[in-house]
């Protein structure tokens, strides 16, 4: 099952960026005479989530759109993401806009394809 707050999504819904995010942050900076000095934390969250219904693949209708279009419009609003048997806090990430985007199939039509990007918090 995938879920996001009290919202079923598709099944075909693809999570596009979900092996590309590394829970290690790094810095790196050189002495004056070239020697490295790094600097290694583990990321506990803000993880990326970009949810995706690609044409072809996945089409939304109208009523899950404007449901989801609701849920981006809380701000500071933290929802229960459901991928499987994962569960994760998440916020929209409006910090990257545009945080949601659709486009209907055909002009005038109610049959959406889109992206949804979130966060983990």
């Amino acid at each position: 099952m995938k879920q996001l707050g009290d919202l079923t999504l598709p099944e075909s819904i693809q999570w596009n960026d979900r092996r590309a995010w590394s829970p290690v942050a790094m810095e790196a900076a050189r002495t004056l005479g070239g020697t490295p000095v790094l600097w290694s934390q583990p990321l506990i969250k803000g993880r990326p989530i970009t949810l995706e219904a690609a044409d072809g693949v996945t089409w939304l209708d109208q009523a899950t759109v404007m449901a989801i279009e609701a849920m981006a419009a809380q701000s500071g609003a933290v929802f229960l993401l459901i991928w499987g048997a994962e569960s994760y806090q998440v916020m929209f990430s409006h910090h990257e806009p545009p945080a949601i985007q659709f486009q209907p199939l055909w002009p005038h039509h109610d049959l959406y394809t889109g992206t949804i990007k979130l966060m983990e918090i």
